[in-house]
């Protein structure tokens, strides 16, 4: 059982690019049904982070170039947990096969969630979940929201966009932007308060939102360019 003392998950790990922060609290349920997912690879070596594992896969030359992926999923209504924890390794694993320092990041991003659905479709009756997911290439940024999962992007010149769809929506942004912080449906955070949170020490944001007191888990990534 995980002790109500601590976060269930929080971490961080810097890239040559990229300094990555996450943190994940079930607040006042017995269970966490978000699912955190981290992942780097540089130069042959891959660092996997799901949920609260971190799995360093050496010897595995996947890529000569710079990429990272990160990602939430979470419940879509009632019933939907077992679909997202499914979706969310069953996604990692699979981008994890394409070089997308070469290839676009959009056209890798929906071939791996279409085969996704296609297989929770077939183990789960009407299955649902929520993800938001940002891919770097390099420097280059690519988002996806899928069934709501929402994001904000800062840009170079400091505005705060968010980013989320009804269903699945993959945009292309490019090398113009800042920082980037996925969120799940139970963070509770405006976009005039993103650049605070962007800030603070990622352990002070438990007490900043109240999280181990509000109703459902609520779980944040943010992604901070060097």
């Amino acid at each position: 059982m995980v002790s109500r003392r601590e976060p269930q998950v929080m971490g961080l790990v810097r890239t040559q690019d990229l300094s990555v922060s996450w943190i994940s609290e079930s607040g006042m349920k017995d269970t966490n049904t978000d699912r955190v997912c981290i992942l780097t690879m540089a130069n042959g070596q891959v660092r996997l982070t799901m949920q609260s594992e971190t799995l360093n896969l050496k010897g595995m030359r996947l890529t000569k170039g710079h990429v990272c992926v990160f990602a939430l999923f979470e419940e879509c209504g009632p019933g939907s947990d077992e679909a997202a924890d499914k979706a969310s390794e069953m996604f990692m694993n699979m981008v994890m096969t394409y070089d997308i320092s070469k290839k676009p990041a959009k056209d890798v991003l929906k071939k791996c969630l279409s085969k996704v659905n296609k297989e929770i479709s077939k183990e789960i009756k009407d299955a649902r979940y929520k993800a938001s997911i940002a891919a770097f290439a390099a420097k280059d940024l690519t988002v996806c929201s899928l069934n709501g999962g929402r994001m904000f992007i800062v840009s170079d010149d400091g505005k705060v966009n968010e980013f989320t769809a009804p269903e699945m929506l993959i945009l292309p942004i490019g090398a113009g932007w800042r920082d980037v912080m996925l969120i799940s449906d139970g963070y509770p955070i405006a976009a005039n308060e993103v650049k605070d949170d962007m800030r603070s020490p990622v352990g002070d944001l438990i007490t900043k939102r109240d999280m181990r007191a509000l109703p459902d888990a609520s779980s944040m990534i943010r992604v901070q360019r060097l």
